[in-house]
């Protein structure tokens, strides 16, 4: 080292804390892209449980019992869970019963073999507390019972009177959520990886050369960069997010002879690039896919600063409760791309009619829009009027939606749930309205 010139020493000075730099943001990003998709998971979690909860009579459910089991009302329940359980990827599907003594137990669970036994305790977690509080939750660790290792959502079913009346229980196994996780991360170690051996190859290089290096040096971390660069976008969820930012900011570095200082611009570009993968992983956990809105999880995390702010007594708020009319329907005979049109064009009136509010699509079909505007009739009336008129943009098929709405009360509610409730009974009170003048729902043109 004595012998090398002091660009010499700088230069492997540079090569060592680029090591540094990848390793540090390697992970980072491995943290974030972990955490991103434990969110999309638990998301899709959730949207089956609250799907399967929106479709059950809480009111049958909270009358339900070891003697009436056989009952149609029961039976009505048993198919729904049934079809899930049939149809979608998941283990198990059942229902749960809260007691007065806080204990949860088995209540419908249409499992063909083995299934829970009426009033049978249940491995009871954080998650199906909460449930049991009326938010609907997954488990952040796995619990074991004796089916197996699972990870489950819970949904909470509401009676006519807006009390939890039970909760739906979807079981997923745990090995099926682990290696969903682990491939990712097992993916972004190996860019780490490579990225790292590519940079010790490089220090090994410049510690064997002199100054008179350091030009080709310069072109191989370019190199390295483009490399590096290539392999992040092959990782990314959406490659053409990369396609518009792949030129770095090369000014400064054509405007100097300092190799140092090319090769720190070069440093540089590769730490923002590795820190806008890790923002871009980052969004992917509060943006919905196919609208562009902000999805359930970044619903939950403004529902809790709502909280907060009720607690402190500053909150001013008013909820919208949207639901899309007769969308299974429209999967149903004409296939889920002519829904996924339907959900696109909602979403975008929305958009345009509640520019200035909170848009969240929480469900397949419901969206909730939280806003300060003390009456939104006007606005709804507007929605309704503008889908109709935009029909023909969805191939001329129904595009209508119920909805409802509700004002904060400080003097009467405690919680934003109980707001929610409100504009939640009201949008489905809207929905029977709908239905009543729709009374053949298998024509929908």
């Amino acid at each position: 080292m004595k012998n090398l010139t002091r660009s010499s020493r700088y230069m492997i000075f540079i090569s060592v804390f680029l090591v540094v730099i990848n390793a540090l943001l390697g992970f980072l990003l491995t943290k974030q892209s972990d955490n991103a998709i434990r969110d999309l998971i638990q998301h899709r979690m959730l949207d089956i449980s609250n799907t399967a909860a929106s479709m059950i009579d809480g009111d049958v459910l909270e009358n339900a019992s070891a003697d009436n089991l056989d009952s149609p009302e029961c039976r009505e329940i048993y198919e729904t869970l049934t079809y899930f359980q049939d149809n979608i990827e998941l283990e198990y599907i059942y229902c749960i019963k809260k007691l007065d003594n806080g204990e949860f137990v088995f209540s419908i669970d249409p499992t063909v073999e083995d299934p829970g036994e009426f009033g049978a305790p249940i491995v009871s977690t954080e998650a199906l507390i909460e449930a049991g509080h009326g938010v609907p939750s997954v488990d952040d660790e796995p619990y074991v019972d004796q089916w197996g290792r699972f990870y489950s959502s819970y949904s909470p079913v509401f009676d006519s009177a807006g009390r939890v009346a039970g909760i739906v229980a979807v079981d997923f196994s745990a090995d099926w959520y682990d290696n969903q996780i682990r491939n990712l991360v097992v993916i972004t170690i190996h860019v780490i990886a490579i990225a790292f051996c590519i940079s010790v190859a490089i220090i090994i290089f410049i510690a064997t050369k002199y100054r008179k290096r350091f030009l080709t040096i310069s072109n191989d971390m370019r190199k390295l960069s483009d490399e590096i660069e290539m392999l992040v976008k092959e990782v990314s969820f959406d490659s053409y997010w990369y396609e518009e930012q792949t030129e770095f900011k090369t000014g400064k570095e054509n405007t100097t002879n300092d190799e140092i200082e090319i090769i720190s611009i070069k440093i540089r570009n590769l730490q923002d690039r590795l820190e806008e993968q890790i923002d871009y992983v980052k969004s992917l956990a509060y943006i919905d896919g196919l609208t562009g809105l902000e999805n359930r999880t970044a619903y939950m995390e403004q529902v809790k600063c709502i909280e907060d702010n009720i607690r402190s007594g500053k909150a001013a708020f008013t909820v919208v409760v949207c639901d899309i009319n007769q969308l299974k329907l429209i999967n149903d005979d004409y296939g889920h791309e002519e829904g996924d049109k339907l959900i696109t064009l909602v979403s975008k009136t929305l958009q345009s009619l509640f520019s200035n509010e909170k848009i969240y699509r929480i469900g397949g079909d419901e969206f909730v829009i939280i806003g300060k505007d003390p009456d939104y009739s006007g606005r709804i009336s507007d929605l309704k009027a503008k889908l109709e008129m935009s029909r023909h943009e969805i191939d001329n098929l129904p595009a209508s939606i119920s909805a409802g709405f509700s004002v904060y009360n400080k003097e009467n509610d405690n919680e934003y749930s109980v707001v929610f409730n409100r504009a939640d009974k009201l949008m489905y009170e809207d929905k029977k309205i709908f239905y009543q003048t729709h009374e053949d729902r298998r024509k929908i043109r």
